[in-house]
């Protein structure tokens, strides 16, 4: 242990009721007249317990249609209004992956008093972020949490800052630069580096900063958890900001922009190649049935769930129609589309994998990516390629088909990469001290998993076996979608376990996780493993309680 970690392992020990009791320096309405460089603080002021009202929304891109995999974000509690960016999209708020470990989000009406302060950063001429920092007048734990906007920002996430102060955090939100659908920032390159990465940094640099002068104690500890597109933020906050964050949930992982949108696009163009190529929605069924009846017994247990599907070998062709065609079978182009899912987007010239396949057991949820309005409506996908690649806001995906070759050169520019978060040298965090959990679902049709898995291999590569087992672990969850979802043990708290880590050197192992029905029932324990180990059955006991199952490489 390196003597600053070593310090920092003794200033835990330090009562946490020393930051609660403490004075503060600053009354809130004082912090109106700090100053800093590149800020300017709108207005701070105290909210009074229960009284938070979050201003409208500014609207967004289209949302996506439709649930977000059969059943999962719908089957748990409503987001505060606000707290999203409209239909089911609120689930998927940085917080809410595992949902939330099972907890009901907060409501503003149970939010606690604090100082509301607003404010807009402007570290370049042109920037434009605008950020909010809620600071408990009473009770707070000592801690800081970042967070940010989903997919394309645009809005303050007020739902993900809602759960963070409940439980006593001092806590930062932001909009990744730009308010709502605005297109004016896409061709702004200082700004397009603000939503990839700069607007994150400053908005913890000037949070934690006022923290300090309110309570005159800097936090002793600031995370970020975040899952699906808010988790482009949280990666580019240790990939470029190593010390900005002590310990980070990284959640599905659409991080590759560049690259991930040609990924989500594979499954419609595999699927509407022409109209003999078409799988309809009510095909999904029994694809997903034919999988399971394949592969769910491979890793010892058949229960409708598959362990690890990269072992699952099915062939579509299995499913060639005999006779008629019929929603039980699928005729010779849709056994070509479905075998085209299954293998991934490739460059056609040179074979190049582009991106993460989608994987067998993931067929419920292939209608957000293969169905007859996927591409058309699918979030933030299309608007990515008429801004950023084309510059043409009438691009029509079907008129105009999508290159695998040239058009992903033309998506990888140096202009363009910016809004990545893929950088696989994460040495400088690790050395301090940070933790990183990665976290993905096997079933995930709306950011096809494999990367998470690739970006692990990649850290793992660049830093070194021993330096990753020292701050990063991975959990694969089975049959589980964007967050939270699917028919797997799709509850589960990972912020507890990183906490743990952080702040007292315990490291995860397996984690607990459960599968929650709409009626409130729990139906399934099995502990979560960290990649490659996955849950081994013992031989004995039922198949549904997590103490018959362990650990282990197959």
């Amino acid at each position: 242990m390196t003597a600053s970690r070593a310090l920092r392992h003794v200033l835990i020990i330090l009562p946490a009721i020393a930051f609660r009791t403490n004075a503060m320096a600053a009354t809130c309405e004082s912090l109106n007249s700090k100053v800093l460089p590149h800020v300017r603080i709108a207005s701070a002021s105290v909210v009074a317990a229960g009284a938070f009202e979050p201003p409208p929304p500014v609207p967004l891109f289209p949302p996506p249609p439709g649930n977000l995999g059969r059943g999962g974000a719908g089957r748990g509690p409503q987001a505060p209004a606000g707290g999203g960016r409209g239909g089911n999209a609120p689930a998927l708020g940085g917080v809410e992956i595992g949902h939330f470990g099972g907890r009901p989000r907060a409501t503003y009406q149970e939010l606690p008093a604090f100082c509301r302060v607003i404010a807009t950063l402007t570290p370049t001429p042109t920037s434009d972020i605008r950020t909010e920092l809620w600071l408990p007048t009473a009770g707070w734990n000592g801690k800081f949490i970042g967070t940010t906007q989903n997919s394309m920002g645009g809005n303050i996430p007020y739902g993900s800052m809602a759960n963070a102060l409940r439980d006593g955090f001092a806590v930062m939100g932001e909009d990744t630069g730009h308010q709502g659908a605005a297109t004016d920032w896409v061709d702004d390159q200082d700004r397009r580096i603000d939503f990839g990465h700069r607007a994150i940094h400053e908005t913890t640099v000037f949070g934690k900063t006022v923290a300090d002068t309110f309570y005159t104690k800097a936090p002793t500890f600031s995370y970020i958890r975040e899952c699906g597109g808010a988790t482009t933020a949280a990666l580019a906050a240790i990939q470029n900001y190593p010390s900005d964050y002590d310990g980070v949930i990284a959640g599905a992982f659409p991080t590759y922009w560049t690259r991930q949108t040609f990924g989500q696009m594979w499954p419609w163009y595999a699927t509407h190649k022409d109209q003999a190529s078409y799988v309809p929605p009510v095909k999904y069924a029994a694809i997903h049935a034919e999988v399971l009846k394949k592969c769910d017994a491979l890793d010892g247990v058949r229960d409708g769930v598959i362990e690890n599907p990269t072992r699952c070998h099915w062939d579509p062709q299995e499913m060639l129609c005999r006779g008629a065609d019929s929603n039980a079978c699928l005729t010779q182009p849709q056994v070509e589309a479905v075998r085209k899912i299954y293998e991934g987007p490739v460059n056609p010239r040179t074979g190049e994998k582009i991106h993460s396949p989608l994987f067998r057991g993931s067929e419920l949820s292939w209608e957000i990516l293969a169905g007859p309005q996927a591409a058309g409506g699918f979030f933030p996908t299309v608007p990515f390629f008429r801004l950023f690649v084309f510059h043409d806001p009438t691009w029509d995906y079907a008129k105009r088909p999508l290159d695998f070759d040239k058009d992903v050169a033309r998506a990888n520019t140096p202009d363009l990469l910016v809004l990545n978060a893929i950088k696989p040298d994460i040495s400088e965090f690790v050395d301090r001290g940070g933790k990183l959990i990665l976290v993905n679902g096997w079933s995930n049709a709306i950011v096809p998993p494999g990367y998470t898995i690739d970006y692990y291999n990649n850290v793992q590569l660049t830093i070194g076996k021993r330096a990753t087992e020292e701050g990063v672990r991975l959990y694969m969850v089975p049959d589980m979608s964007e967050c939270l979802g699917g028919a797997g043990t799709d509850t589960f708290d990972m912020f507890s376990p990183l906490q743990n880590w952080v702040e007292h050197g315990k490291a995860p192992q397996s984690v607990g996780a459960s599968r929650v029905e709409p009626d409130g029932r729990t139906s399934r324990t099995r502990p979560l493993c960290p990649y490659p180990q996955e849950a081994i059955y013992k031989g004995s006991g039922s198949t549904d309680d997590a103490s018959n199952f362990a650990c282990g490489v197959r």
